[in-house]
């Protein structure tokens, strides 16, 4: 089976790039498929046709041993094989093109071709996804995965194709954390007056200003510069990101609240999809969904390893049962309120999914 066949590829990728990026620090591991490339001009396309080869220009902003960017790698790698080199991809990690709604744009519009993308950026040119970016919205992880791959996530992918790019899948970006540079936060008091860095979603934004912060829109290239400024004195991060992309470095206090369950919207621009063969779309999307489940796995088994190397590190951080969870429930409650007209039908369906 596919995933067996990829699994020993995968853990050694990992092994290969964790070593990489620990000698090498910030810098991006080069690769066939990744570096950095200055961006096209608007007349230029991203996609290259020679003779039945098709090439797939991929941005996004994870570095080299983060997990969906080690997942993306081997699903590059599968599509590659399953369709006999017709699909090739050159990939652009490390935010290198941009930030995601600067990568999500350029899909849009067929300056880029595919890309991974925070699910909560996705939600400005497709509003119904923000019904999966509510705060504290799921039980557990397997409450989410079965949200994502059953009938609620397929829908929203499907009317992602409205808005000019198809979606593939949902992977994983991770529980989000919040961490700061300030003080440890184990109640929603901890957070009054603290200046949080979101991404541009109007339900994070309201969530950030119900728990008394000072909500500030930024792309997350910039959130490491941000941090060391001052600009900002903090952001919600999974394990996954904070260590891979050395932001631990530039805050102190690391509270494990759950504040949201942020997942990776796998997308390729719709009209390049529709242009290819049926059999080459049925690859694509069909490795894109199983590798959802690969990349998810490799983001959990990295998990407790960057947990430690955080305090290794020096980071404070503040375990679960030491936050007032249920205090936080309470303090977000207004912005459910705010949005039942809206999002309140998913909502309860979602609730309801055993």
């Amino acid at each position: 089976m596919m995933i067996k066949r990829n699994i020993a590829s995968i853990l050694s990728s990992v092994v290969c790039l964790m070593w990489l990026a620990a000698c090498g620090g910030t810098e991006e591991v080069k690769t066939e498929t990744s570096g950095n490339m200055p961006q096209q001009e608007s007349e230029d396309t991203a996609t290259q046709e020679s003779g039945n080869v098709t090439k797939i220009k991929v941005g996004h902003i994870a570095p080299p041993g983060e997990a969906y960017a080690l997942g993306f790698e081997a699903y590059a790698e599968a599509v590659e094989e399953a369709t006999e080199g017709q699909i090739q991809f050159e990939i652009y990690g490390n935010g290198s093109l941009g930030g995601e709604r600067e990568l999500l744009e350029a899909v849009q519009l067929g300056t880029l071709d595919m890309s991974l993308i925070t699910t909560g950026v996705v939600s400005n040119f497709v509003p119904d996804v923000t019904a999966i970016e509510f705060p504290f919205l799921f039980r557990d992880l397997d409450h989410a995965y079965k949200t994502l791959d059953g009938e609620v996530g397929q829908g929203l992918l499907e009317k992602m194709s409205d808005a000019g790019f198809k979606g593939i899948a949902f992977w994983e970006n991770g529980q989000r954390h919040l961490a700061n540079s300030k003080k440890p936060i184990r109640t929603p008091d901890d957070l009054k007056g603290l200046k949080m860095r979101t991404i541009e979603s109007e339900i994070l934004l309201d969530t950030y200003s119900a728990l008394g912060t000072n909500a500030t829109p930024m792309a997350f290239p910039e959130v490491y510069g941000g941090l060391q400024q001052g600009v900002i004195d903090g952001s919600d991060f999974s394990y996954g990101v904070i260590w891979s992309t050395n932001v631990y470095e530039q805050t102190q206090y690391f509270s494990e609240a759950g504040l949201y369950y942020a997942s990776a919207t796998l997308v390729i621009n719709e009209d390049l999809y529709e242009s290819l063969p049926e059999d080459i779309q049925e690859i694509v999307t069909d490795l894109g969904k199983e590798y959802a489940k690969i990349q998810r796995e490799i983001s959990q088994d990295l998990e407790a390893e960057q947990k430690q190397n955080l305090l290794d590190n020096g980071v404070e951080i503040i375990s679960m049962d030491d936050v007032e969870i249920e205090a936080f429930r309470e303090k977000v409650q207004p912005v459910y309120e705010k949005h039942a007209d809206r999002y309140g039908e998913y909502i309860e369906k979602i609730q309801t999914i055993e």
